[in-house]
């Protein structure tokens, strides 16, 4: 287990002492369940694919003082919230947001994505500039890539090895891919990943589809964005390469970028402190 596990999951348990609430509003008749907290400036959180809400409690929590912060349960995105009757597309998602923002009276944030929410939240600061002031992506997912054009065969390969149960191999190298020193998973948890998968497999899968299919679409967001732009990619990242944080620094060559040493793809769980100042200066320096 690596040092640092002990101290993230206090950061992490402790947040469910702070201030941060539970709420949900009704969108296109579909209710919309959120996490938020704080004063100020809005901060919104964008989850990846298989993400939540949750997984941000502890990165909102250290905003608290200074911000209004939200975090999000991405229909579709979160696998427990489906987006009925709508295609998975950025643009829609897209549209998504905008109408949750202008329900709970919110006119202006900063973005902060992981992953596939990166391409939703460029896709959100492209399509409205004047309601964006700050954009961090948080390990973008590779979209210009060999491996990024079969991510969806690579995630099928990988679900179906778990689901199998003789999949130990793909299991640790999902997690090698997810986590520089990959956390030690109690049984138990790993049953209750197969129970998962096997309920949602075939969302997935053709999620995974449906978004591969969108990768040529997000360079041009990002030349679409007025607002500043931070970076945030890691070093053994296995869904978003060196090649891939060297074409964001040239089609986003008025951002800021950081790459963080012996780190995986979930940077703001494992490299908590790390990215939590990154982004602390870029936001005094707006």
């Amino acid at each position: 287990m690596i040092d640092l596990d002990y101290k993230n999951l206090s950061r992490y348990v402790s947040s469910y002492l702070g201030s941060l609430q539970s709420y949900s509003v009704d969108i296109d008749g579909q209710e919309c369940k959120y996490l938020a907290g704080g004063e100020g400036e809005t901060i919104v959180f964008i989850h990846g694919i298989g993400g939540s809400k949750v997984l941000w409690r502890s990165f909102m929590q250290s905003y608290v003082g200074r911000y209004r912060v939200i975090a999000i349960d991405v229909p579709g995105l979160c696998v427990d919230v489906p987006f009925k009757n709508k295609k998975h597309s950025f643009r829609e998602l897209s549209r998504w947001l905008a109408l949750f923002l202008e329900k709970i009276q919110v006119h202006n944030v900063h973005l902060v994505a992981h992953c596939v929410g990166c391409c939703v939240a460029s896709n959100y600061a492209s399509l409205y500039p004047q309601k964006v002031t700050s954009v961090a992506l948080l390990n973008h997912l590779d979209v210009i890539s060999e491996k990024a054009m079969n991510i969806d065969v690579y995630m099928v390969e990988v679900m179906d090895s778990i689901i199998n149960k003789g999949g130990e191999t793909k299991w640790d190298e999902f997690m090698v891919g997810l986590f520089y020193s990959p956390l030690r998973f109690p049984l138990f948890l790993k049953k209750y990943r197969e129970r998962y998968l096997v309920k949602n497999r075939d969302h997935l899968e053709s999620l995974f589809v449906e978004i591969r299919r969108q990768f040529p679409l997000v360079m041009g967001y990002w030349r679409k964005i007025e607002c500043p732009v931070l970076t945030v990619n890691s070093s053994h990242d296995f869904f978003s390469s060196i090649e891939f944080y060297n074409s964001l620094k040239t089609n986003i060559p008025s951002g800021q970028h950081v790459i963080l040493e012996n780190c995986g793809h979930v940077s703001f769980l494992e490299k908590n402190e790390e990215v939590l100042a990154a982004h602390s200066v870029f936001l005094r320096q707006l």
